[in-house]
């Protein structure tokens, strides 16, 4: 049978699905459409989705775009989620999603023992980065603290459960039928053996939590085909039933591959609601001194050398509907460039962060602010800080991959150009955008599809992207910037006492 070049891909983001039909000829979509996802937060520190209206809202996306030419179907979506499913595949509660914080401090074990580093009973530390090479965080946003969390808290779920998937994998069963997990995915459990370059479940550390290895899905690769539409779910999606549904990923390794930044080493950065900087690398490599980490990545066998921090763009979005300008982000360009830079420090800690600090306690801030300061030095500021906080977790990482000649910048942040100038200064690195940003995870998960089914490999594919445009270091901003950085990371060493006061209560 002729293949069309035509894939369809569901991105399934923290605040936004997307869904695009994608050519493979430039990797660009021909058709595409998105809604709005909603987020519950019933109680403090939690962040859940209801499975129904996730699968909706799908549907109703795929419906707008539909294609009875595509070749395969594939999904990513936002990690470290967790949905306890019956043997049907039906959801047993509502989807714990990554912002989610209820587990804090579990597994209680990781924190306990007379010698510590780094908080860490050495003895669990060592046993952890041995074979999953990371560990959990003490936010308690990793899968296995939610894990453990359902299995203490919520018996009656955790007793009817089959399978405890992550969100794609929800959906690839509501898809298909089947039950299965990504690489990338396993390996964010912290549950799964990564050694050798490949992932399988840890029957040694899933003993030591009481935890059965018939819970957890089948670990594919996420380039293979993880089974077919059914006639309820192509029904569901406007597609014919039988089409191909590939693995696909988590968004941060489809992210990875959109970004074109496929060979080793090569570093990319992604702004959405929360930001990252990753490389592709052969081996596995951890930073436990300053929380950075290696998955399983998207390409079979390689691992992805990630630094996650937990807000940015998410940030900006939050002030904008403070300030009553909520979608002008034309508004929002303008008047950073209007506004002077270099004098507000701002701190985006809005959720916890993870990196280069692994502190659930410590919340964003603005120092320096004066009834003389506006609308835009402010938005500047959240840029800028943004900004720092990625320039203090960059060095690390490139000290782990090798000096970049250029960075390429993807996520919807990465829409505004001063955002884009502002990190190209900070990082002193040349900032290459890809043409679409914001559509980059539908550009990963499409070259996926497009290699499992043997028309691309992941090299060929990532020739096709196209750059927009590319961002050079401004001297005089860069110098502005190390002098900030320097009270930027003095700021954090002053005031972690007082954010852990603050909020390391109890109450509701």
């Amino acid at each position: 049978m002729m293949k069309s070049g035509l894939i369809l891909g569901v991105d399934v983001g923290t605040t936004s699905i997307k869904a695009a039909v994608v050519d493979t000829s430039s990797f660009e979509p021909v058709k595409f459409e998105s809604v709005k996802a909603v987020v519950e937060y019933p109680k403090k520190h939690w962040a859940e989705k209801n499975p129904e209206t996730l699968w909706n809202s799908i549907a109703e996306v795929c419906r707008a775009v539909a294609d009875s030419s595509v070749d395969a179907v594939v999904f990513d979506a936002h990690m470290a989620g967790v949905v306890p499913v019956d043997e049907n595949g039906n959801a047993l509660r509502n989807i714990i999603t990554w912002l989610d914080e209820r587990a804090g401090g579990l597994p209680d074990d990781v924190w306990k023992g007379l010698i510590k580093i780094q908080g860490y009973s050495l003895r669990k530390l060592i046993k952890f980065l041995r074979i999953t090479g990371g560990a959990p965080s003490r936010t308690g946003k990793d899968p296995i603290s939610k894990i453990i969390w359902i299995r203490d808290n919520e018996p009656d779920v955790f007793n009817k459960t089959h399978k405890m998937l992550d969100v794609r994998g929800y959906l690839v069963a509501r898809a298909t039928g089947n039950f299965v997990t990504s690489p990338d995915e396993a390996h964010l459990t912290w549950l799964a053996d990564t050694r050798g370059r490949r992932a399988r479940w840890s029957e040694s550390i899933l003993k030591d939590y009481n935890l059965p290895l018939s819970l957890f899905p089948e670990i594919k690769n996420s380039t293979e085909i993880a089974g077919y539409l059914t006639p309820q779910a192509a029904s569901e999606l406007g597609l014919n039933e039988g089409v191909p549904v590939i693995v696909g990923s988590g968004d941060v390794c489809a992210t990875a591959v959109g970004s074109g930044a496929v060979r080793d080493n090569e570093c990319h950065i992604y702004i959405g609601t929360s930001d990252w900087v990753a490389a592709h690398i052969s081996d596995r490599k951890t930073d436990i001194f300053h929380f950075i980490g290696s998955l399983l990545s998207a390409i079979p066998e390689k691992y992805l050398l990630i630094a996650e921090q937990e807000t940015a763009a998410g940030a900006i979005e939050w002030a904008m509907k403070l300030v009553g300008i909520e979608g002008q982000y034309d508004l929002v360009e303008k008047l950073v460039n209007e506004a002077e830079g270099g004098k507000l420090l701002f701190m985006p800690w809005f959720y916890g962060e993870r990196a280069p600090i692994d502190d659930p306690y410590v919340r964003g801030g603005l120092i320096n602010i004066s009834l003389d300061h506006g609308r835009g030095e402010v938005l500047r500021a959240m840029m800028e800080g943004v900004a720092m906080n990625i320039k203090w977790v960059y060095g690390y990482v490139e000290k782990m991959t090798g000096h970049q000649k250029e960075v390429s910048i993807v996520g919807g942040g990465a829409l505004f150009d001063a955002w884009c100038q502002i990190i190209a200064s900070a990082i002193k690195r040349p900032v290459k955008r890809i043409k679409s940003p914001e559509l980059t995870g539908l550009r990963g998960i499409a070259t996926m599809a497009a290699v499992g089914l043997g028309m691309e490999t992941f090299e060929s594919a990532a020739a096709k992207f196209r750059v927009d445009r590319v961002f050079r270091p401004n001297e005089k901003e860069a110098k502005t910037y190390d002098r900030m950085f320097e009270h930027y990371k003095s700021v954090y060493g002053k005031l972690k006492k007082i954010y852990r006061s603050l909020n390391s209560g109890s109450e509701d």
